[in-house]
This record gives C-alpha cells, structure tokens and sequence, in this order.
C-alpha cells in the first residue's frame, strides 16, 4: 500500500520541543521544575538543601541527640577543647580518601 502525498500537515514533535525549550529557558538558574500534565511545581536549590537538611534532622537517634546536647553544654561552659590531631587525620581522610 502507498499512501500518497496530501495536503495536510505533516504530524511532528517539533512545537512540542520548541515550548519545553522554552520553558526551560525562562526558569531562574537554580530551580527546577516539576511538569505534571497541566500542573507545575517548581523549586529553588536552598529549598532542595533544607529539605535533605530536614530529614537528616528527622533521622536523629536519641543517643545522637543526647551527645549533641552534651558536646553543646561543653562548649557553652568552655570546657571543650579540640583534638588538633585527630581533626587532622579526619580532614586528611575525607579529602585523600585511600
């Protein structure tokens, strides 16, 4: 079967491409947008980090929390100091990882 040439247009993607295109282009840097049928939601970076920051709050243990409040009274009082060497040796392995 062969279907000839008709006047109509041929169907194609491409305004469909040129308005995702586009929207992309009037989003602010740093915020993404979410498009769900006609719905949009959009948000910013600092949005994204204090929501991770949240739930990482949300997974405290207790036993976390009850050192947190601890090490926090010792440096209220001034009675924390800081283990030079072991900081060191922490730093060093975060950034040269073996």
């Amino acid at each position: 079967m062969k279907i000839e040439n008709t006047s109509l247009p041929p169907l194609s993607s491409t305004p469909a491409d040129a308005a995702r295109r586009a929207e992309k282009k009037d989003s602010p840097k740093g915020v993404s947008s979410v498009h769900a049928g006609g719905d949009t939601a959009e948000m910013s970076e600092e949005a994204r980090l204090l929501a991770k920051a949240r739930a990482a709050l949300g997974s405290v243990d207790e036993t976390d929390a009850e050192r947190l409040a601890a090490l926090r009274q010792q440096i209220e009082s001034g009675d924390y100091t800081v283990q030079v060497n072991e900081l060191a040796r922490k730093l060093a392995a975060r950034l040269h990882p073996q």
